[in-house]
């Protein structure tokens, strides 16, 4: 098994500085990656907060649409227990309008989707 040898600086040839030269541009690279590590970090950070919007936004728009095809769907059985006659009718109109409904939160997200 190799043993494990210690770092000595005689291990890697040594570059000549001039006057801390390397130790300047040394510290400018270091800078500028994290610089850039920083905005590449903001630009990730607000994509997401982006997602979140266009997520809540189609969220809010799908559970408003439940909770109106629900009330539709109640008032449609509480008339057809009314006026029996008029069931198939209700029925029909119950159907256009929940379609409708269904339509509008799909155009919503691929509005969303879009920007």
């Amino acid at each position: 098994m190799p043993s494990i040898e210690p770092y000595t600086q005689s291990t890697f040839p040594s570059r000549p500085t001039t006057g801390g030269r390397l130790a300047r541009q040394t510290a400018r690279d270091l800078a500028a990656i994290d610089h850039g590590t920083d905005i590449t970090t903001a630009r990730i950070a607000a994509a997401g907060e982006i997602q979140q919007v266009k997520v809540d936004a189609v969220a809010r728009t799908g559970a408003y649409a439940m909770q109106q095809v629900a009330l539709v769907a109640q008032m449609q059985q509480q008339l057809a227990l009314a006026a029996p006659a008029a069931s198939g009718d209700l029925d029909f109109i119950k159907t256009m309008t929940v379609m409708g409904v269904g339509q509008i939160v799909a155009d919503t997200s691929r509005a969303v989707n879009r920007r």
